[in-house]
């Protein structure tokens, strides 16, 4: 949103400009970020890394959840035990669902502060091919957020993403 705040007085001042003055001097891009993120081999490489990362800790959990399915199933078939028998296994229940959602709520936490540092690492490669793109294609201005619509003429997403395959295997070329 700060982004097309910023960029509206620019907009503004080159829609003012005389019709010979824009068409010897100004060229326009549009980047499309979201299909960038989506379609570029650096972020294909990042789901893929948080995959191996955080895949034990998430087999983890499902076995956690197994096991106290397994005990609730235990305490539901076995109506013939004690009740000081059926109490300490409806109270090592309630102990292990409280001990699980801590566990998938630091996951969860653990998952997401990892992903936004990737992202944040993935933009930057982006910005800096953006860059490299605006200096050898000439262009006076960029777009990436907040345009309603964008003709296919000035959308330059499609070249980003052929720079980003480009780019050596460990996405930080450009930085």
């Amino acid at each position: 949103m700060n982004n097309l705040i910023r960029s509206i007085p620019l907009l503004l001042i080159l829609l003012s400009m005389p019709a010979t003055a824009q068409e010897s001097a100004n060229k326009i891009g549009f980047v499309n970020t979201a299909r960038v993120l989506k379609e570029a081999p650096q972020a294909r490489k990042v789901e893929e890394r948080l995959k191996a990362e955080f895949g034990p800790r998430e087999t983890q959990l499902k076995a956690k959840r197994s096991e106290i399915l397994e005990l609730e199933e235990m305490l539901k078939s076995d109506s013939q035990t004690s009740a000081t028998t059926r109490r300490k296994l409806e109270r090592e229940i309630r102990l292990k669902v409280s001990q699980l959602k801590f566990l998938e709520q630091e996951f969860r936490e653990d998952q997401n502060l990892r992903r936004n540092e990737e992202i944040r690492k993935l933009q930057q490669v982006i910005s800096n091919v953006l860059k490299m793109q605006g200096d050898s294609g000439k262009f006076d201005l960029i777009l990436t957020e907040g345009v309603s619509y964008v003709s296919d003429q000035i959308d330059i997403t499609t070249q980003t993403i052929e720079m980003l395959k480009q780019l050596p295997d460990s996405g930080e070329g450009a930085q």
